[in-house]
């Protein structure tokens, strides 16, 4: 069963999946909701067995023993609410019962359910949506739907029996303990000692209690956790050890003593069930909607969330005259242009050419410049191979012709040097390492010879080189970390024999995986291949299980199951324990790239459209503000994919252009950030202030982070035009800046301002009544509609004058002011 805990003295939810088939009980109240799918339901030391299916909703009350086994994909809610909430909500129902089972009753008899599916939906979203900050929002919710319960579902004729409670709370120790320990080799009067019982009366509880004996009860505590590993792939072997059965063979007749099957046909039945179209939960995207049908309860409750209309005040003093530090703009050194063939495109040129006239970044760097489609080592008939510069050179000069430096990255390898032939994207990329070593090495040397001879020493010793791919891509199984290593290692010696000044990067591990980067820079440092600049990615991802709480069911991703980490500062700390393994480890010197950057790995998360990827833009850039030596965010235009392209206009890529060339609101953002003056004097939670000679730049944004169950890729209410749904809610901020010290006169105010009000294009689009076909005058017309919304006046300004500003949900604003 996997938990989260919400307020834990109060309340928690649980996810309920087919493993979690044990007879069990508990202090709580426990409110039960079927997601999906059918199951049995077992109560009362299986006295009554029932059917349920999705939508039903049941009660389970204080130390009522139970059994849920879901079938196939089934899932079940449940909430939690504890001993003590319900003492001091109703000292009455630790005594009292509730009946409240939906499936006893026909569908024309479900109208007093649907009060409660509504009342537990709403707790939910609540939950989800991070209301449970305010803890006496959800203790009112919480009410509420105890109070249905109570004057609806209360049954008058039973009432519990106090004696019984004793008897039940040793046992439940007794289970408790099996829980936890069930690894281990435990013997009836072993656990009797443990809880100070004896055997007899030990064994007597299970037997009244449960209708089990010790042993069969033990027995199906390792059964559903052999359950669980069996989606793992782990052999059999492995999993009978792991979950405390003395063999295989032990495992493998228990197992089909309760199932009917062996584990192995277990398993290649439930690998038949997630493939099955009629089974499978998931939307194209790779969303699941696991809690729709719970959700859509909401609908008839007057109680669901909406956005407060709540301002958040913040009342700040700036000293104008002191400068915090000087500002060099690193995040405009380095932009990410997808693949090197995608730059031999028109359409993608001209996005690059707008891109340097109206921001103008240093270095552009592109992945696939040794893919097939580059054409640069190509295998004749006779098994020889040749060299070919035409497409690099052309992909090289465009970059040159706009100014832009090259940040070459050794990538993927080219069929013709492939030891095996992986393809991780949809593209002609293979992953793999190389058949031969010393040909990929004379490969990377030859192709810099080719740089130099073309561009000239100084021009490429101004370029930043990258041996390989990231280390991560090990997951797929092609090559082993010592593999990696050498290669790695290899190329370095190969480029450092050319010019020692050359400047290389690496390794492009994730951010987050500190005990990689603490041993590549140990191995690099006696491999005598330090790099001149330590590169890094960061997609705010983590392995679901990471957190502490979070709905730990995950849906899966089109390359890899990750969830979106729910620290909101995740860059940002994940920096902090990066340069403080630095120091520790004697590099605090070696400057940090973020090559890669975004808010997540989905390649079709609709909100990367939508006015949320400017304020996290916004956040990351102004907390993170010159923190890095380049942030190389990922990327320029959706033109630039790694999976199937859409036809929709907006699809959810994470480009700062659609398409079509349409500057999305994240690339209207990336133009405000240029206004940033030379220096930093104040900066804050949403806020960041910067000064130049005779302005002062202010910088605002009210970012929202996605709910809990968008983060772990579920989503009920998410469509191609309704996309503000999947965030936690977030008040209107009000801003109140004193700015102290400013030459008194006449002053220009330029507000700017980004958000679902306007300057975002998708938010436009939607006022058009988003049009699938555009004629080229409507075209046009959303393009000039999508401009940043713009005001200006003159104002006479004091030495003490206060700037005021209010910034919605998802929207930036830049506020500067001219003498």
């Amino acid at each position: 069963m996997q938990e989260n805990t919400l307020i834990a003295s109060d309340f928690r939810f649980s996810i309920n999946l087919p493993e979690d088939a044990i007879a069990s009980w508990h202090q709580e109240l426990e409110v039960m909701y079927i997601l999906q799918g059918t199951g049995v339901l077992q109560l009362d030391d299986n006295q009554f067995t029932y059917e349920v299916q999705q939508d039903d909703i049941i009660v389970l009350n204080s130390y009522q023993l139970h059994a849920l086994n879901m079938k196939g994909s089934g899932k079940a809610l449940s909430l939690f609410i504890s001993p003590a909430f319900l003492a001091a909500f109703c000292p009455e129902i630790e005594s009292i019962i509730i009946e409240c089972k939906s499936f006893l009753y026909p569908k024309d008899e479900q109208a007093r359910f649907n009060v409660i599916r509504s009342e537990f939906a709403s707790v939910f979203q609540a939950y989800y949506k991070n209301e449970s900050r305010l803890p006496i929002l959800m203790r009112s919710r919480v009410g509420v739907l105890l109070n249905s319960l109570v004057h609806t579902f209360l049954e008058q004729n039973k009432q519990k029996d106090p004696s019984k409670s004793s008897s039940k709370e040793r046992l439940r120790k007794a289970t408790d303990y099996l829980h936890r320990h069930y690894r281990e080799n435990i013997t009836l009067s072993g656990l009797a000692s443990t809880i100070y019982l004896s055997s007899s009366y030990l064994s007597h509880l299970f037997q009244k209690q449960l209708g089990l004996t010790f042993t069969a009860y033990l027995t199906n505590v390792r059964l559903s956790q052999a359950v669980a590993l069996l989606r793992s792939e782990r052999t059999i072997t492995d999993i009978a050890s792991e979950v405390g059965f003395p063999s295989t063979n032990a495992l493998i007749d228990a197992f089909k003593r309760r199932f009917g099957v062996t584990p192995g046909q277990y398993r290649l039945v439930n690998e038949h069930d997630a493939t099955d179209p009629q089974e499978n939960r998931m939307v194209t995207a790779g969303f699941s909607t696991d809690f729709t049908s719970l959700m859509r309860h909401l609908h008839h409750n007057e109680h669901s969330i909406v956005q407060p209309q709540v301002n958040e005040g913040y009342d700040l003093h700036v000293d104008t005259g002191r400068k915090i530090r000087t500002l060099s703009h690193n995040w405009r050194t380095l932009i990410n242009a997808g693949y090197a063939k995608d730059l031999l495109n028109g359409a993608i040129q001209a996005q690059i050419r707008k891109l340097q006239k109206e921001i103008g970044f240093r270095y552009m760097r592109c992945k696939g410049l040794l893919d097939d489609d580059m054409m640069l080592y190509v295998r004749k008939m006779s098994g020889s191979a040749d060299y070919n510069f035409v497409y690099v050179d052309e992909v090289l000069d465009f970059m040159l012709s706009v100014e832009l430096k090259p940040y070459v990255e050794f990538s993927y390898m080219p069929s013709a040097l492939a030891r095996e032939a992986v393809f991780p994207f949809k593209r002609p990329s293979i992953l793999s390492m190389p058949e031969h070593l010393d040909k990929w090495l004379d490969l990377v040397t030859s192709l810099i010879r080719h740089f130099i001879d073309r561009y000239g020493i100084e021009s490429v010793r101004e370029w930043r080189f990258a041996p390989f791919v990231s280390p991560e891509f090990s997951g797929y199984g092609v090559f082993t970390m010592e593999e990696y290593w050498v290669l790695y290692r290899e190329t370095s010696h190969a480029i450092r024999a050319i010019d020692p000044q050359l400047h290389i990067v690496g390794p492009g591990s994730n951010i987050d995986s500190s005990n990689f980067i603490s041993e590549f820079l140990v191995s690099c440092s006696k491999g005598n291949c330090l790099p001149d600049s330590l590169a890094l990615r960061a997609y705010h991802s983590i392995l679901p299980g990471q957190e502490d709480n979070g709905l730990q069911l995950m849906a899966e991703d089109e390359a890899f199951p990750l969830a979106v980490s729910g620290d909101e500062q995740f860059m940002k700390h994940a920096l902090h324990k990066v340069k403080k393994l630095l120091r520790q480890r004697g590099f605090a010197s070696l400057p940090v790239i973020l090559e890669e950057w975004s808010n997540n790995i989905w390649q079709r998360d609709l909100c990367n459209d939508t006015s949320y990827k400017s304020a996290f833009l916004f956040k990351n850039i102004l907390e993170n503000y010159d923190h890095f030596e380049a942030m190389g965010y990922w990327s320029l235009s959706d033109h630039m994919e790694e999976i199937v392209p859409s036809s929709d206009l907006f699809h959810g890529g994470f480009g700062l252009f659609t398409r079509g060339g349409l500057p999305k609101s994240c690339y209207r953002a990336l133009q405000l950030l240029r206004y940033a003056g030379s220096g930093l004097i104040a900066e804050g939670d949403g806020y960041f202030i910067t000064s130049s000679k005779g302005e002062i730049q202010i910088f605002l944004y009210n970012y929202c982070h996605y709910d809990t169950l968008y983060r772990y890729r579920h989503t009920t209410h998410l469509t191609q035009t309704e996309r503000y749904n999947v965030f936690n809610i977030r008040n209107t901020r009000q801003y109140h800046i004193r700015l102290d010290g400013l030459t008194p006169g006449v002053y220009t105010e330029r507000r700017y301002s980004v958000g679902p009000a306007g300057g975002s294009a998708f938010d436009e689009w939607l006022n058009m009544g988003a049009p699938k076909d555009m004629r080229p005058e409507e075209w046009s017309y959303l393009e000039g509609r999508s401009l940043p919304l713009f005001q200006m006046r003159s104002l006479q300004v004091t030495a003490n004058f206060v700037v005021n500003a209010v910034v919605q949900p998802h929207e930036v604003q830049v506020i500067r002011l001219t003498r």
